[in-house]
């Protein structure tokens, strides 16, 4: 069970960081807009200043280590997650919100097999 979260915990934390790499890269990608505005620009970027250090962190960690310090910056990978969710729920994106609760559930579940 614990490898199989994992490999989930790795493959989650790996399109996290995949996402900011794109709001960087294309941060209309996120918006719809044809034109991106400067507060989309702020946004993609501090998605990504956060998405990118923390999906690889969260992804590796716990194939390097285990106990409470690790299972916390797991749980911490979820409580994002879960502020996702509730963006998503916000502009109303069935997509975002399946895909950071799918996220959040594998992250809580680590946690609490690694602490």
């Amino acid at each position: 069970m614990l490898t199989a979260l994992l490999y989930m915990n790795l493959i989650v934390s790996a399109v996290s960081a995949l996402a900011g790499v794109i709001a960087l890269i294309r941060p209309a990608a996120w918006s719809a807009s044809n034109h991106v505005e400067r507060g989309e620009m702020f946004y993609a970027r501090m998605y990504a200043a956060r998405a990118i250090p923390f999906g690889v962190i969260a992804g590796i960690l716990p194939f390097l280590a285990t106990g409470p310090t690790v299972a916390w910056v797991i749980f911490t990978a979820a409580v994002i997650q879960i502020a996702d969710v509730v963006i998503a729920l916000s502009k109303k994106d069935l997509r975002m919100t399946i895909g950071a609760s799918f996220a959040a559930a594998v992250y809580i579940l680590l946690g609490f097999a690694i602490r």
